[in-house]
This record gives C-alpha cells, structure tokens and sequence, in this order.
C-alpha cells in the first residue's frame, strides 16, 4: 500500500520541477548593475538551488551557489530570500555574484574577465551560467552576459600632441548637436592607460563622453613615477575647448589616479568636478619600477609636477595615522593639495581598512580641507569601513580582493568590497550627471 502511495507523491514533484521558471532580467546588461533572479512556480517554502559560474581570463572556473525557500506564493527571488546553506548567508540581491571562488586554488582580485575585443579599446562581454535545481533536477539554465561597455559606444585613439589618450562616446554623441558631459580618466600606479580605459568605458556607457588619458609608463612618457608631469590633464581639456560636443568637463581617477584627479582640478579652474576612488589629498613619494619582489620602491622624490614645479609630498614615517594631531602636521599641511580651489564640487571614495593607500583616513583630511572653500560646493565623501584599496564599480567577485601578496597589501572583507562596489558606481554617476549638467546637455542613456 505505502508504495502505491509513494509513486503519485513522486510524479507530483517531477511535474511541479518541470513547471517551475527561471527569470532572469536583463540576461544581457551592464556589469556595473544588479541582475534579478527568481525561481516561479514552486510550492510555498519549497527549496530551490542557484548556482552561479563563470571563467575568469586565465580559464579558471569561479562559482558559487545557495538554497533559496519560495515564498507563500510560490517565488523565490534573490532580493527577498535569504540564501541558506551556500557560499553566502542572508539577504543579498546579488550574492551569487560577489561570493563566487574558484573550483581549484586561489583567485585574481579582479576575476571579471576583461578582453579587449577586436578593435582593440572596447571589451567583449563577460559570460556566465546561472543554473537552477529542485530536488537534484535541473529546471532551468540560462547565460548572461555582462558587459563592461554598452554595445554602441564607440572607442578611438586621440590624435592629440604630447598626450596619449583614448576617446570613448556613446555613438552619435560627437556629431548630434548637443553639449554632453566630458570626464577625463586616470588610472593608478600600475601606469599605462588601461584603469583609465577601463573608467572611460564605464562613463561612455552612462551617457558621458569619457577621454582616458596616461600619464606615465607609456611609449613617450617618463618610465618612473619620479617628477611626472600632469600637464597632459589639461592639454585634454584646452582641446576640448575647442570641441562643440564637450559641455562641462570633471576629472576622475583611481589610486594615484585619484591623487592626480586632485592635483589637475586644483591647479586648472577650467575642470568643474574631480572625482577620487581611494586617491589621497596629500601625494605619497615617487615610485620607481621594475624593482623585484614587489614592482616598485618608494623613493624620497616628489611623484608629480605641475607647469614645471615639484609638488610637496608626505615623507615616509612608520604606522603614522596622518589624521592624528601631531608634531607632522607641518609636513602633512606642506604637502596637502589645495583641494579648496577647486572649481566645483570633489567625490571621495574611500575604504576604512585600506591597507595601501589609508584612503579612509586621508579622506577625512581632505574633507577637513574643503571647509576652507570661500564658496559652499557639493562635496561628498563615501566611506565604507569594510573596504580596502580595490573597490570597483563593477559588480564582479569578492572573495580574493585582498589577495594581492605580500608585498601589497590592499585590505578589505569580501563583503566590504561587495557593498563599496555596488554603492559607490550609481552614487559617482549621480554626482558626475550633477556636477557637470547644464543647459543643452544630455545626461541619461
């Protein structure tokens, strides 16, 4: 009797996993944005298993996966459910993708697969494969693609002197008789133009017109990061003066990108808004490269130049948290950038446990600098405690951030970074559509 009993229970249950959706929207989007994910058609508090894969640039395979209880109407959405027993605990929209690891030994920092595509400046999009289980049988699978860069925006070198650069638009935006928000881009020590790149990508996607710029470590420019000049910045925008496309025109850049962001907007009144991830309003000393284990020593020499003059500089003292008071505080005002002169308002993006460039406490120096504005502008800071130097807009996995080595520690919890990422993107963009709008302009995409 219990078996005849038993094989009705068992049919039902391969029907209902048979008659169970996934939805997933936009299956092909930005990287920069969440995915929704859901599961329909279960029974109420009925179990359902997501799991998440992808192949970073190397071919290794990163994944994550969670349980997920449907609710009384059957539905088991990523934003509502809390995930239980799985590579992530709690409520997290986009869990599955922060929490992702590699199958086999440890992972990049930044495992978003980054290909450059054919042209050689805009990137293919990432893919990944989101399965979903009940009772051990797949119900559903589906591919996504993230992409780095919106499919119309269009990428070309600059044809400008003494500058190496690359433009990135959306398409039409050169030639459509409207003035668009301009954002020039800079990347961190790491040198070349690629970070910058990889800004400007993210901008064009948004509806600005984005001008990643180098300003060393490139065919042409100094080698080392000892008395660079970054004059480059506003060569950009005196050609971009001259462009009836460009509107307003900010600065934004990453690490020591930040630093020079900072400097250029201080310096040139013509940029109207500088933005600085984990950049500091003090400048640290020169980098000289290509010295093993680590790629670079510190050196007491000033990094950067401005129309031919040294700028100041922090001298290197041990354990030293500048904002402390002390008997620094002569040599940390000497060498502060006069981030108050800015024409326009200054976004900090800054991470409590950053262990490389201590952006959360420079952050809170600069901020007390801008108080010194003879006019109120709409400065903002924003902290995240958990983060440390590598926070991204891209929406990507977390869980070997801090794993750069020994010999640069960067900080940060896996869950740090996965706020600062997905927080910090949408606030920037707000601030840059802000901060540079003006009459004829067109700002949303």
């Amino acid at each position: 009797m219990l078996k005849h009993l038993l094989l009705p229970l068992l049919l039902g249950c391969s029907s209902l996993a048979l008659a169970a959706e996934l939805r997933v929207h936009p299956v092909d989007g930005p990287a920069d944005q969440p995915v929704q994910i859901s599961v329909a058609g279960l029974l109420p508090s009925q179990t359902v298993k997501l799991q998440l894969s992808m192949q970073d640039s190397s071919g290794n395979r990163w994944l994550a996966h969670a349980n997920y209880r449907a609710d009384h109407n059957g539905i088991a959405d990523t934003a509502t459910a809390g995930a239980e027993a799985g590579s992530y605990a709690g409520v997290d929209a986009m869990g599955l993708f922060w929490s992702m690891r590699p199958e086999a030994g440890k992972g990049k920092p930044m495992p978003l697969p980054m290909h450059s595509d054919a042209d050689g400046l805009r990137y293919a999009p990432a893919t990944m494969q989101l399965e979903a289980f009940v009772d051990g049988e797949r119900i559903g699978q589906q591919t996504l693609l993230r992409r780095i860069n919106a499919a119309d925006v269009v990428a070309t070198p600059l044809q400008l002197h003494g500058v190496v650069g690359n433009l990135h638009h959306p398409a039409g935006a050169l030639d459509d008789g409207h003035r668009h928000p301009v954002v020039i881009t800079l990347g961190g020590a790491e040198g070349g133009i690629d970070s910058a790149n990889l800004y400007a990508a993210w901008l064009a996607s948004n509806g600005f017109v984005a001008v990643a710029v180098a300003y060393y470590r490139m065919p042409g420019l100094p080698k080392d990061l000892i008395r660079v000049p970054i004059d480059p910045v506003s060569s950009t925008v005196d050609w971009l003066r001259a462009q009836p496309f460009a509107g307003k025109v900010g600065v934004m850049g990453g690490s020591w990108g930040g630093i020079v962001a900072m400097a250029a907007a201080a310096h040139d009144p013509r940029l109207q808004a500088a933005v600085s991830w984990v950049g500091s309003p003090a400048p640290f000393r020169g980098i000289r490269r290509d010295v093993p284990p680590a790629d670079f020593r510190a050196v007491d020499e000033p990094a950067l130049r401005v129309g031919g003059r040294d700028l100041p500089f922090l001298p290197y003292v041990e354990q030293l948290n500048w904002n402390q008071p002390g008997a620094h505080a002569a040599a940390l005002e000497q060498a502060m950038l006069p981030i108050e002169r800015i024409n326009g308002p200054l976004l900090l993006v800054a991470g409590g446990d950053d262990q490389l460039g201590a952006s959360g406490e420079m952050a809170a120096l600069a901020m007390q600098r801008l108080k010194r504005r003879s006019a109120p502008q709409a400065d903002a800071l924003l902290y995240y405690s958990d983060a440390g130097h590598l926070i991204t807009p891209f929406l990507q996995p977390t869980t070997f951030r801090s794993d750069t080595g020994p010999y640069i520690p960067v900080g940060g919890t896996a869950e740090g970074y996965a706020r600062a990422d997905r927080e910090s993107g949408p606030a920037a963009l707000a601030f840059l559509r802000q901060a540079l709008a003006e009459g004829d302009i067109r700002l949303t995409r």
